[in-house]
């Protein structure tokens, strides 16, 4: 009786628990999927069916990178070199910190040696600085994410509050003693160069 009692309960509760689906209907889920690239990414997340991370490459380099969730359902994450992949196909850098970046379609971006930043930890372009020359999509792996105060620049810059160029975006070609001036102080999180002065 105790044997017919369960099976009945099983049949009723639809059976085994099933484990959730990885990736919602029109790739909407907001919690990274599972993966061996957790072994080797950080700072994962998703974004409008997109999955972006940071990746380690063979050189031990982290690299910006994402990949398209709906191409993955039937395949399992991986870090390729720092790239994100899932069986045939292959994501995208976001940024290749301290080199030229891959432009966007129209060709908008990019480093280049005639670019380059100078960020300060605090106003007058004193404290601790740094120098970069090509896109930098997240500055949460250096000491300078949501601690810069001034800048100088060569070439012309977008800065943005949000790590992969996204939250509030301005673009700078004149050297800047005080971020608080235009609400930005200690807000920074990604910035790259801009070619030809166009955004």
């Amino acid at each position: 009786m105790l044997i017919q009692t369960l099976a009945a309960l099983a049949v009723m509760s639809g059976g085994p628990a099933q484990e959730a689906a990885p990736f919602a209907p029109g790739g909407q889920e907001r919690v990274a999927p599972r993966g061996d690239y957790r072994d080797s990414c950080s700072g994962e997340y998703v974004n409008r069916g997109r999955l972006y991370a940071d990746c380690r490459d063979r050189r031990g380099n982290v690299r910006g990178t994402s990949i398209e969730l709906n191409r993955c359902s039937d395949y399992e994450i991986r870090n390729d070199n720092g790239l994100l992949v899932c069986g045939p196909h292959r994501g995208t850098f976001e940024g290749r910190p301290g080199g030229g970046g891959r432009p966007d379609d129209d060709g908008g971006w990019g480093g280049g040696r005639r670019n380059e930043i100078t960020v300060y930890r605090d106003a007058l372009y004193r404290g601790a600085s740094a120098t970069f020359r090509g896109d930098m999509s997240n500055l949460r792996n250096t000491e300078f994410n949501d601690a810069i105060s001034s800048m100088r620049f060569r070439g012309t810059w977008e800065v943005c509050t949000d790590a992969y160029f996204r939250g509030t975006c301005r673009t700078f070609s004149d050297d800047v003693w005080n971020l608080q001036q235009h609400g930005l102080n200690d807000r920074i999180s990604s910035l790259r160069p801009v070619r030809g002065g166009r955004r």
